[in-house]
């Protein structure tokens, strides 16, 4: 069965997006980082990936292969390295047809390996264990490109909190099932005012389009499950959420409360020094420990909570014998901590593989002496 044909103003979206999908890929430097959009554009944007991901659940239901990565915190130098690494999303036949079109030159067919699942990194990602036993109830393909699944934190400390917004929800746009973003603490006028996002939109822009920022993040959906065993969110779990379809109630757009189950799921953390739950020292939602964790994953049928939000050393963190990873993407963060990165692969066996980035220098390839960062051939466990 063809694809339906697309409208004259089906078609002009599509070019719309691609454009800043290229703009960013191949144009984009710290130099020129003002130069490639003006307001006009980004509002249009964020209005239309509002409408987008505005119609998907407030807990989206999503099946493997994915890739889980937690808070970005506007390293976009970072989430190209990464990307460039584990494998984007898109393939390798679309990122030669962006580069043409923004360079308008041709670009020799790639002699590296394809983008699959198992062999993301050279040296062969090893499972985490644990969670293998589910059998594989269809084949492995090869998509050519990798899924994606971001827990939220795009803004604020860094520099380019923008540009990470921006290439997210425009590839979004571009190919809805390959991205999905949750929202995290810092998609927050309360938050992103005070760390950085308000006063970046403002100085390269203006007020007006922090305001559509806003509008957008307010949309995000808050939580995911992938095939009914794992949950993921950027803060934690709650004492409040006594099943699945009670997430439901909760209508958007909304800004993020202190207390309730909007506000652990964005906000909560493990804590190995408490059993079950006790304030958080955040000034919102609470902290949890083992045997809070243990009640709700029998109280919701689920085997793994997949998390963000703190800073961990290697990039991911395991609580309570590997029934909870915190998982972090911001390397270097803030330029203060000598932390990596980390992005959890889930196969369809629902084997989880960690790649660790490093950043290095990143290849010179289509930027002159412009250089971003690199991932080394490298996996932990």
């Amino acid at each position: 069965m063809s694809a339906p044909k697309l409208t004259d103003s089906q078609k002009k979206v599509r070019g719309f997006v691609n454009r800043i999908i290229g703009k960013l890929m191949f144009k984009w430097k710290h130099t020129t980082s003002m130069e490639l959009f003006c307001a006009a554009e980004l509002a249009e944007l964020c209005i239309r990936a509002r409408e987008l991901i505005w119609a998907e659940p407030i807990c989206l239901k999503l099946e493997t292969p994915i890739c889980v990565m937690g808070d970005l915190h506007g390293q976009f130098d970072d989430l190209l390295g990464m990307w460039d690494s584990n494998g984007w999303p898109l393939t390798e036949k679309e990122r030669n047809w962006f580069m043409e079109k923004t360079l308008k030159t041709k670009r020799m067919p790639c002699t590296e390996p394809k983008s699959s699942q198992p062999d993301s990194n050279p040296n062969g990602p090893r499972s985490s264990g644990g969670w293998d036993e589910k059998p594989v109830l269809k084949e492995v393909k090869d998509l050519g490109y990798k899924r994606y699944l971001f827990l939220g934190d795009y803004v604020d400390r860094g520099m380019y909190s923008m540009e990470v917004v921006i290439l997210l929800i425009a590839i979004k746009m571009a190919y809805p099932d390959r991205l999905y973003m949750l929202r995290g603490n810092h998609e927050s006028r309360s938050v992103n005012c005070h760390y950085g996002f308000y006063r970046e939109v403002t100085r390269r822009y203006d007020a007006k389009l922090y305001e559509y920022f806003s509008d957008l993040f307010n949309v995000f959906p808050f939580c995911a499950i992938i095939e009914d065993t794992i949950m993921c969110m950027h803060g934690g779990i709650s004492e409040q959420l006594m099943n699945l379809s009670q997430l439901a109630l909760y209508k958007r757009p909304v800004e993020i409360p202190d207390m309730g189950v909007l506000a652990d799921l964005t906000w909560a953390d493990p804590d190995p020094t408490v059993k079950r739950y006790a304030p958080s020292s955040r000034g919102a939602s609470s902290v949890f420990g083992s045997q809070a964790l243990r009640e709700f994953l029998k109280r919701l049928n689920l085997r793994l909570v997949i998390r963000a939000h703190q800073v961990v050393e290697d990039g991911y963190e395991f609580f309570d014998n590997r029934r909870l990873i915190t998982v972090f993407s911001a390397p270097n963060y803030c330029g203060q901590n000598d932390n990596s990165a980390g992005i959890l692969c889930i196969d369809q066996s629902l084997k989880i593989s960690i790649v660790v980035y490093r950043p290095m220098v990143r290849d010179r390839k289509f930027f002159g002496k412009e250089k971003r960062t690199k991932v080394p051939a490298k996996v932990n466990e």
